[in-house]
């Protein structure tokens, strides 16, 4: 494989967690996006399947294996989310006699846009941690991306 296409492979990598990211941003943001769009677990999205599989190639340069906890904690995070925007919070019997379905929906949504400022934050890590990987392939001699695979 030759540099220009490990970079073309780790470009089209962070262009699907960018996707993946704007449809997290939309859901908590009230529009209706297939939930099969924002897999919850991190091996599950396209990135992630870029990096546990061909991605791998790459796990000997530096910046690789500092990708793995930021993304995990990314899908940690959506995960809390998914829960308060798709799951139906049960309170126990007083509970659901003091709290409205309206006023534990709007609390939910509330929590789910800060954890989403929280999760924004992650991926910026995640980005320019991807940013540094895609500099360290493009400083690679033409040996040393032949010893990559």
């Amino acid at each position: 494989m030759t540099k220009k296409e490990i970079i073309t492979q780790l470009r089209a990598a962070k262009a699907a967690h960018i996707q993946w990211r704007a449809y997290a941003q939309a859901i908590v943001g009230g529009f209706s996006v297939d939930q099969n769009h924002v897999p919850v677990i991190h091996t599950n999205c396209k990135f992630g399947q870029w990096y546990y599989g061909k991605g791998q190639m790459l796990s000997s340069l530096g910046s690789f294996g500092a990708i793995d906890a930021p993304h995990a904690m990314l899908h940690q995070i959506y995960m809390e989310i998914f829960k308060l925007m798709f799951s139906e919070t049960k309170k126990g019997f007083l509970g659901g006699i003091f709290t409205s379905k309206e006023k534990l929906r709007q609390k939910n949504e509330k929590q789910a846009k800060e954890l989403m400022q929280s999760m924004i934050a992650v991926s910026e890590t995640l980005l320019e941690t991807i940013n540094i990987l895609e500099k360290e392939v493009m400083d690679l001699t033409d040996e040393e991306v032949a010893e990559l695979y």
